[in-house]
């Protein structure tokens, strides 16, 4: 705003802001000092005073080295204490200050700076920015120009540890105390994971280091017990080792006998279990009296659903054919953690062959009455009614469901199978 308002009027008029004369209406130049007056800035009088305006001289934000000529406006984003970054929307400039509601800038209304005592404060600044360079080179060995030696370099300082925030103890008392838990529970690995994590945190737990070194040998005597019964297991008749195939000879047993579902409502995915008599997950069938089957070699059969169990989720489909390959049953039972598990389907019923995936068993999950086989194998649409597959090219099971959270995201890694036990049980009440 530049200008001027007619002098006379109460409460209103332009002064000098460099020595505070009053100016008359049609002067170009005080006629004290002499200074332009298309430099002055304007004052806002309210009680025949002058006062001239605070001009704010931010580096970081000025446009211009004139400090007569400040830049934009600072910008000041509040956000809330526990904030430690934050962009407004709409804020053009480069870095704009951000500040908290507990230490928003008030700028003083007593002292005001002029352009001279800006640049004299910039003057003894780098003045003192100067002095500490020489002095720092001096104490690192580095003779000052002129200086006909340097000064003995000084001993390297003592590193003092950073002290440990509260937060940070409290967090390590936590995890200590998840430790302790896990200890219960038999996870010994994890439980010293836990308080080497709560050592990292804080230094000085002692708690933290005993548990360390009472719990480290036990787990070291478990791991090896475990490890042992794993290798004895394994070498006899009728273990692990024994009969298993390579995962593409394992899936090339089973895969002839998958089929894929399709209905007016749905697509799933079946494999024969029986004198061409189809197992499926009943939602796959829905209602429907009968169902598509397409075989791996790309007929295409009308089927009739000849049972269907809504509570376990299961559903047999018979079809009137040729006899079509039927797959190993196994014993779900037999499985111990660990063992790889490859699940076999029309993912998103997508055109060509079904979709392989492949995880580990974890356990036998009972849930409302049905059990199931629990694996991290990925499921997907399209899966369901397809057969789980373990590495001696069984059927342990039918991939039926996966879990959700509470927001409706997909559970990853928690995928389940309904046991093969529950399909054997009603494919023997239909006759042959």
């Amino acid at each position: 705003m530049q200008g001027c308002v007619q002098s006379g009027a109460k409460g209103q008029g332009m002064y000098c802001t460099a020595c505070g004369t009053s100016l008359l209406a049609d002067a170009r130049f005080c006629t004290r000092c002499g200074r332009p007056r298309d430099t002055q800035a304007v004052a806002t009088v309210d009680d025949d005073k002058p006062r001239e305006r605070v001009i704010d001289v931010i580096l970081d934000f000025s446009g211009s080295k004139d400090p007569t000529r400040p830049g934009p406006p600072i910008v000041e984003a509040v956000v809330p204490a526990n904030r430690t970054s934050y962009r407004p929307d709409g804020i053009g400039l480069a870095n704009p200050r951000i500040v908290t509601a507990s230490d928003r800038y008030t700028p003083p209304v007593s002292k005001r700076a002029t352009a001279g005592q800006t640049i004299t404060a910039m003057v003894v600044l780098l003045a003192l920015l100067a002095w500490a360079g020489n002095l720092s080179a001096t104490r690192n060995g580095a003779p000052r120009e002129g200086q006909a030696g340097g000064a003995s370099p000084q001993p390297a300082a003592t590193a003092v540890p950073a002290p440990v925030s509260n937060e940070a103890k409290a967090e390590a008392v936590a995890l200590l105390g998840s430790a302790i838990y896990k200890v219960e529970e038999g996870n010994l690995a994890l439980a010293i994971e836990q308080a080497r994590q709560a050592q990292a945190k804080w230094p000085d737990y002692a708690d933290a280091a005993s548990f360390i070194a009472d719990i480290t040998p036990k787990a070291t005597a478990t791991a090896g017990a475990v490890q042992a019964k794993a290798t004895a297991v394994a070498a006899a008749p009728g273990g692990s080792a024994a009969g298993l195939l390579s995962e593409r000879d394992a899936i090339a047993r089973v895969l002839p006998s998958v089929v894929h579902i399709a209905t007016n409502s749905s697509v799933g995915t079946g494999y024969v279990v029986r004198d061409n008599l189809i197992a499926t997950n009943a939602h796959v069938v829905s209602t429907n009296p009968t169902a598509e089957v397409r075989t791996q070699d790309g007929k295409t059969l009308i089927g009739q659903v000849v049972a269907r169990d809504a509570k376990q989720d299961i559903a047999l489909i018979k079809v009137t054919a040729s006899r079509l390959p039927v797959v190993t049953l196994a014993n779900s039972k037999a499985l111990r953690p660990g063992d790889t598990l490859m699940a076999v389907g029309y993912a998103l019923d997508l055109r060509g062959g079904p979709s392989i995936t492949r995880g580990v068993y974890s356990t036998h999950r009972t849930m409302q009455g049905v059990t199931y086989v629990q694996t991290d194998a990925p499921l997907n649409p399209g899966n369901s009614g397809g057969p789980l597959v373990s590495l001696k090219g069984e059927v342990v099971g039918m991939n039926t469901m996966g879990l959700k959270n509470d927001f409706g995201t997909d559970v990853r890694g928690l995928y389940f199978a309904v046991a093969i036990e529950a399909i054997q049980a009603i494919v023997t009440t239909i006759p042959k």
